[in-house]
């Protein structure tokens, strides 16, 4: 056995400690049980170094159209392609899976390049993290496990399984310490709650909007309307504010992920300024935080419906794009170049260059507790070229990096005029809205299938569906059949399926707001019928 590798996770932003160990054949994955925060827990996710390391399915050479070809040859091709493009004819796109050097080596190619056309392709609602409202606290470890009256929003558990640990010790470690949760979902972290506050499907915003209404009456909330759009009772709300405001400590911690919110931006900052007029610390638990480019993800939409992009470069760790089966204006671009640590599942047209993982990566990072520095587990895959190698030979001589604003400041007036003029989507009789779930954290399909849905029984009676019948759902973008679930966990009318899985993810469109801009993945009517087994 080699000598033990320690490094901290880089699939999300807990900042779990892992080892990796080398017996000449393959990786050994180590649990470091004595280091925090996880103590040796790792999700199912973290749980994947090793498997990610040596998987059979990660990519060793460039593809053209599904066919290996050699690097010199990719790097002549989008040389002549750049060739036949003018540089606002050129986008160029980074997702998740690079470290922050590596974006700042993306932000100086696109100067390079000479294009205005710079994005973040990062699109998950947890992404709104990135924006902080002015004056709030962020949590520290000490303050989870510390905490005696925790409010969460969204489903914490399932976005950063080794977090639950912290907030239940803290949960049980006196008879005076109080769970809240408000979700949509009666998830399993709903059942450890004190106060569960079920509200409408995407509304959970307008619920904390109320209890910052009742904590600071000077904010002038209607808080009355705000507990009828959401769905619940004034008296609930009131409960919450109680509690967070008798307790001297506290934290509030929000999630959100794709399909399960209307206005992820509004979910964040409405749980932060909650966290302020408590005067608690807050921390929002997601995989990655990703930046601004220099022009937002919907701008980038409509330039390429519109087939003014000619030539993409989508740079990113995981896939080859970050949204295949929902981004249908890609079919407009010419010419594609990607990155991906994987091979495609189905054949993909243009190019597709390897790269390495996050863990044959080095680099300074920060979580949510602390800045971390992450050591390389391994040698990167024979083949693969690191970011800074394919920018400079793209861009023909060496790049400049550019800093970036990891975080964006908002102010509690401007958050109050925006939820302000916000609208939810009525709900009409017409179909059944699906929502999104974090089931399991998975990578590339490694861990659960995801074929299931999340039906209420109410609901399967009106179908005439039997827990574990096959059934059909068809949304305006696609069409997959699930095996039902029936669950009072889910309310009449709603119905939930992993987003892990991209072919489940391909059932939800991405969305721009037309006032604020804000890009987001919301719930979707779908249309449910019982299939053939």
């Amino acid at each position: 056995m080699s000598e033990l590798k320690k490094t901290v996770c880089p699939l999300c932003l807990n900042g779990c400690r892992v080892g990796i160990a080398y017996d000449g054949y393959q990786y050994q994955l180590e649990y470091l049980t004595e280091v925090e925060p996880n103590f040796g827990r790792l999700c199912p996710r973290g749980n994947s170094a090793n498997i990610i390391l040596d998987h059979p399915k990660r990519l060793c050479y460039p593809l053209l159209d599904g066919k290996e070809i050699t690097w010199q040859k990719a790097f002549e091709l989008i040389s002549e392609w750049r060739s036949q493009c003018s540089a606002p004819e050129i986008a160029v796109v980074y997702s998740r899976g690079l470290q922050d050097e590596e974006i700042k080596i993306v932000h100086g190619l696109a100067a390079a390049l000479e294009t205005e056309n710079l994005a973040c392709g990062y699109i998950e609602p947890n992404n709104y993290f990135c924006y902080q409202l002015e004056g709030v606290k962020q949590a520290k470890l000490d303050d989870l496990s510390g905490s005696r009256a925790t409010l969460l929003v969204g489903d914490v558990f399932s976005t950063s399984p080794v977090a639950a640990k912290p907030i239940l010790e803290a949960r049980y470690a006196d008879k005076t310490s109080r769970l809240i949760v408000i979700d949509s979902i009666k998830t399993k972290q709903a059942g450890f709650a004190h106060l569960f506050i079920q509200v409408r499907p995407g509304t959970e915003y307008l619920a904390l909007m109320a209890i910052a209404g009742i904590l600071d009456p000077k904010l002038k909330i209607n808080i009355d309307d705000c507990t009828e759009r959401s769905g619940i009772q004034r008296p609930a709300i009131e409960q919450a504010a109680q509690i967070l405001k008798n307790s001297p400590r506290g934290f509030v911690g929000a999630a959100a992920f794709l399909g399960r919110v209307w206005n992820p931006l509004f979910h964040n900052l409405c749980a932060q300024l909650v966290a302020l007029k408590a005067n608690k610390p807050f921390t929002g638990f997601t995989e990655a935080l990703v930046p601004d480019g220099k022009i937002c993800f919907g701008r980038l939409k409509e330039e390429l419906a519109q087939g003014k992009i000619k030539m993409i470069f989508w740079f990113g760790g995981l896939f080859p794009y970050s949204y295949p089966e929902v981004l249908p204006e890609m079919s407009n671009v010419r010419f594609r170049v990607a990155t991906s640590i994987f091979r495609p599942s189905t054949t993909l047209p243009g190019l597709v260059l390897p790269v390495p993982s996050e863990y044959e990566k080095s680099g300074r990072a920060e979580t949510s507790w602390a800045e971390v520095k992450r050591e390389p587990l391994a040698r990167p895959v024979s083949g693969t070229k690191h970011i800074n190698e394919i920018a400079e030979k793209v861009a023909g001589k060496k790049i400049e990096p550019l800093t970036f604003t990891q975080r964006q400041p908002v102010k509690v007036a401007e958050l109050i005029q925006m939820a302000g003029e916000s609208t939810i989507p009525p709900l009409d009789g017409n179909g059944w809205l699906l929502m999104g779930e974090k089931q399991a954290i998975g990578v590339g399909g490694f861990f659960d299938p995801e074929d299931t849905i999340a039906i209420n029984p109410a609901d399967a009676q009106k179908l005439g569906v039997t827990d574990g019948a096959w059934v059909t759902a068809k949304s305006r973008t696609s069409e997959k059949r699930f095996q039902a679930n029936l669950t009072t966990a889910v309310p009449p009318g709603a119905m939930t399926v992993g987003v892990n899985n991209h072919a489940n993810r391909a059932l939800f469109s991405v969305e721009v707001d037309e006032k604020t801009g804000i890009v987001t993945i919301p719930p979707t009517k779908v249309d449910i019928w019982q299939a053939q087994a």
